[in-house]
């Protein structure tokens, strides 16, 4: 059982591999930083125009070297990485 220490709607928290990613703030975003910061293509933001959501690219996910880029470009703080 992972734990979580992030604030906001847990319910919203999307698992992966090692990365989290709480989607309920996503849809406040409009530069989609995570998508752009990550140079290994981890991230990608669907429905832009509408609700903004951040998934991760499942098959790219053991290609991250956790430098967490992503976690501090994210203005809301949705990104997080055991």
């Amino acid at each position: 059982m992972i734990m979580m220490s992030v604030k906001g709607n847990k319910d919203a928290i999307e698992s992966y591999g090692f990365h989290h990613i709480d989607t309920s703030k996503c849809k406040a975003c409009t530069t989609f930083d995570c998508e752009k910061a990550c140079f290994r293509g981890i991230y990608e933001v669907i429905n832009k125009k509408a609700e903004p959501k951040c998934v991760v690219v499942e098959e790219r996910e053991e290609m991250c070297v956790k430098c967490h880029l992503c976690t501090s470009s994210c203005k809301h703080e949705a990104i997080t990485i055991d």
